[in-house]
């Protein structure tokens, strides 16, 4: 069981701040957002931007490490990790 940690608005998308996966291990980041998307269809343009790429002020990590110093859309998960996704933050 994967956990996916949703922020800010993102848990208002889900109306919940955890989200729990149970997908095979060695699941690609791309699968597990793929089921997310699945089940809250208004998180996929909040997170992804039109070339399916994830959008430049999106954060997501995975055990603390962000994705795009791993493999990226491609990082595979295994149970006991968690998926931190953080979208745009402004205010000052």
């Amino acid at each position: 069981m994967l956990k996916v940690n949703l922020y800010a608005t993102l848990r208002s998308i889900a109306k919940q701040k955890t989200v729990e996966v149970d997908l095979p291990d060695g699941s690609s980041l791309t699968q597990i957002l793929d089921y997310l998307f699945e089940r809250f269809p208004t998180l996929e343009s909040q997170i992804l931007d039109e070339d399916g790429e994830i959008q430049e002020f999106v954060s997501v990590f995975i055990s603390g490490r962000d994705v795009r110093y791993l493999d990226y859309l491609q990082t595979t998960l295994v149970e006991g990790q968690n998926l931190d996704i953080f979208p745009p933050v402004a205010g000052g």
